[in-house]
């Protein structure tokens, strides 16, 4: 599903303010072998969803959208992401030293995609 252009640069504007906080998540994630494959669930609905940890609160730094942190063993344990397809997923997820995966748990939009961790804004997909 290919995610509207101006939700992503929404999303993009919220994470010029935390990225790298969220790059130090992911990190420890890894690090501490909770999971491989880190994933940011990326919210802004009055009903957010029951997806990882609250790590970033929209409030807290006058920002549009939520971050939770999140792995696919979760979004597989949900239902999410298939068991059958789960293989699938992990050929698909780039490398998390570069880009953090998000979902976005957005109405109508429910997507994943790629973020670099550097800024990149050319490099979004």
């Amino acid at each position: 599903m290919n995610i509207d252009e101006k939700l992503l640069n929404s999303i993009h504007d919220d994470l010029d303010i935390c990225r790298d906080y969220l790059h130090q998540i992911s990190s420890g994630m890894i690090k501490g072998e909770v999971s491989k494959y880190p994933i940011f669930v990326a919210m802004r609905g009055v009903a957010d969803v029951d997806l990882g940890l609250p790590v970033v609160n929209r409030n807290d730094y006058d920002m549009t959208w939520n971050f939770n942190a999140s792995h696919l063993e979760e979004f597989v344990t949900k239902g999410i992401v298939a068991k059958d397809k789960a293989a699938d997923f992990i050929k698909a997820y780039k490398n998390p030293k570069d880009f953090m995966c998000v979902f976005i748990a957005e109405e109508g939009a429910m997507s994943f995609a790629f973020m670099p961790y550097d800024r990149n804004r050319a490099e979004l997909n």
